[in-house]
């Protein structure tokens, strides 16, 4: 047990405020582990030789991993969430007023590094290993460093394809400060309805010709629903939920229903965006309030991972791509089921393995926030103690020490 806890000490996550949410870190970790699911049940059917794979429809375990992107959907509303609450704590707890400086400055210096040294990396292996062409592929990876891959090759990045979200989430949060005047308004209830306007509103616009383009279907205007939604719960959560519930039993039924609703919407293709979004509100809404899913979502294993989703995503499709050339072939004639639990046993502990060094040795670091300060001192102390070995003994006792 004391084991256990000191790993989990060194792998978890640093806020920058100091406020942990287990809750939110236990959603996090079913966002990203529906997200392996989709890109390892993706690979595992692209990849195989075999002629087993039928139409999703077909195989309830297949039509299940197919939704699994669904898990990026669900990231947008934490991070509408996470980012929504220092506004709203400032407007309507007269909490401390956040500083837009310090907002813009936390995003480089938190998120930036691991994006480069990720987006570097796995171009340089693509390139080195296996055969990439450098020239074709440095402009998609110079858009891709600028979040502007989206916009100016209307799809994903050819370097790592789960850049596209990220694209996205940048735009959220050079727009969320302004998003968040919304917590000027004083009344709750016109500015709870003022929320879930803009979400109809924005799902109306969606459904018009333009988001056929896919530069817009690739941006935070097709997608600001889910943010907008976790601008809502953080309203809920600072203002109508500082009292423990007097229902948690029944926030519980309510949370394990929606996640089942949700799980048969996602399979639905003809599914209502509208139910998608109350689903997942009931979901964010039953983690806070219900005993029993409070209690599981703050599980330390689970808000461990969860806490290096950002890892893990960043890595998990070209690692699941590099080490499936090598693994796909075992039980590809057993049956997609089969086929697809032999590649998880395998390649999800391989991921996890390398996310989790990925996120010790770069992205934890990155989550100090006086970081940057930190190394240009330690720099500097290098610096002067190498010189101090390079002056001639003569010359230092001249100069004193």
């Amino acid at each position: 047990m004391m084991r256990a806890r000191s790993i989990l000490s060194h792998l978890s996550r640093r806020t920058t405020s100091g406020q942990f949410i287990p809750e939110i870190d236990g959603l996090r970790f079913i966002s990203i582990a529906l997200v392996v699911f989709f890109h390892l049940s993706g690979y595992t059917v692209a990849k195989s030789v075999a002629g087993h794979f039928d139409n999703p429809t077909d195989n309830l375990v297949a039509l299940f991993a197919s939704t699994g992107h669904y898990g990026v959907q669900l990231f947008f509303v934490i991070s509408g969430f996470v980012l929504a609450l220092p506004f709203a704590r400032f407007r309507l707890l007269h909490g401390p007023r956040p500083s837009l400086r310090a907002y813009y400055v936390r995003r480089l210096t938190r998120l930036e590094p691991p994006y480069i040294v990720a987006m570097i990396g796995i171009f340089v292996i693509a390139v080195a290993y296996y055969g990439a062409h450098a020239r074709a592929l440095i402009p998609h990876l110079l858009a891709s460093l600028v979040y502007l891959h989206n916009v100016l090759y209307a799809m994903p990045s050819t370097v790592n394809v789960v850049a596209w979200s990220l694209e996205v989430e940048v735009q959220f949060y050079v727009l969320a400060p302004l998003m968040a005047l919304v917590f000027v308004v004083p009344n709750a209830r016109i500015r709870r309805l003022g929320i879930l306007a803009a979400i109809v509103a924005a799902l109306l616009l969606q459904g018009t010709a333009p988001f056929k383009d896919p530069r817009l279907a690739l941006s935070l205007a097709n997608y600001i629903q889910f943010f907008l939604l976790g601008f809502l719960i953080a309203d809920l959560y600072i203002v109508a939920w500082v009292a423990p519930s007097a229902h948690e039993r029944a926030w519980d039924v309510v949370g394990i229903l929606a996640w089942m609703a949700l799980v048969v919407t996602w399979m639905d293709v003809a599914r209502p965006a509208a139910l998608f979004l109350t689903l997942a509100l009931l979901i964010f809404c039953a983690t806070f309030r219900g005993k029993l899913l409070r209690r599981a979502f703050c599980n330390p294993w689970l808000t461990t991972i969860g806490g290096m989703c950002y890892s893990i995503y960043l890595l998990h499709y070209p690692l699941i791509s590099a080490l499936g050339r090598h693994t796909g072939h075992i039980a590809d004639r057993a049956g997609f089921t089969a086929h697809l639990l032999v590649q998880a046993v395998i390649l999800v502990p391989m991921v996890l393995l390398a996310s989790t060094v990925f996120f010790v040795v770069i992205e934890r670091p990155c989550m100090r926030k006086d970081w940057p300060s930190r190394l240009v001192a330690a720099v500097r102390l290098e610096s002067l103690e190498s010189s101090r070995k390079l002056i001639p003994q003569r010359v230092r006792s001249i100069w004193g020490p």
